[in-house]
């Protein structure tokens, strides 16, 4: 969806001109207020904001009898976020799961570095499974462990330097 737009969504739904165009102003004064209010709380914001805009489309008759409709609209995409929020930490915890159990232990030469990563700290381990596993960027595990991304380099940084350290101790304990 196109940021300068209002969502189209008239399938099956009908709508005078008088409420669209009504829509359409609100939809203009308020969109880019509303990610901007949101913008802190990532990559998500503008797709709860795009989402939430649309629901008040959607409910447009009941929703412009409101005081503010723009505050509902800000509480859904509030909402929005926070449900997106729930869902990454549902997908944390089982990922720093999967990471503790034995049954996926790897099999062959890389049996040292899921020791490794086995030993770390759990935030070690969560970043660097969210990061390198998951493939979500910086910014996306900061939302995802609600910690800023300044202390996601840090724990990855801490990471991979006790891997480096383990794993060459067990190189040379290894060597004739």
């Amino acid at each position: 969806m196109m940021v300068s737009e209002a969502p189209r969504l008239d399938a099956g739904v009908e709508r005078t001109s008088a409420s669209r165009a009504d829509f359409d102003r609100f939809f203009a004064r308020h969109y880019r207020a509303t990610v901007r209010l949101l913008s802190a709380g990532g990559a998500h914001a503008e797709d709860a904001v795009q989402e939430a805009f649309t629901q008040a489309y959607t409910r447009w008759s009941k929703v412009s009898t409101y005081d503010r409709p723009d505050a509902w609209v800000l509480r859904v995409a509030v909402n929005r976020m926070l449900n997106e929020r729930r869902r990454l930490r549902r997908l944390d915890r089982n990922a720093h799961r999967m990471l503790e159990r034995d049954a996926i232990e790897p099999a062959g030469p890389t049996d040292d570095l899921a020791a490794a990563i086995r030993l770390l700290p759990p935030r070690q381990r969560m970043a660097l499974t969210l990061r390198y596993l998951a493939d979500l960027d910086i910014a996306e595990v900061a939302d995802a462990m609600e910690i800023s991304e300044g202390a996601v380099r840090y724990h990855l940084h801490e990471a991979r330097a006790a891997l480096r350290d383990r794993l060459a101790e067990d190189a040379t304990e290894t060597r004739p």
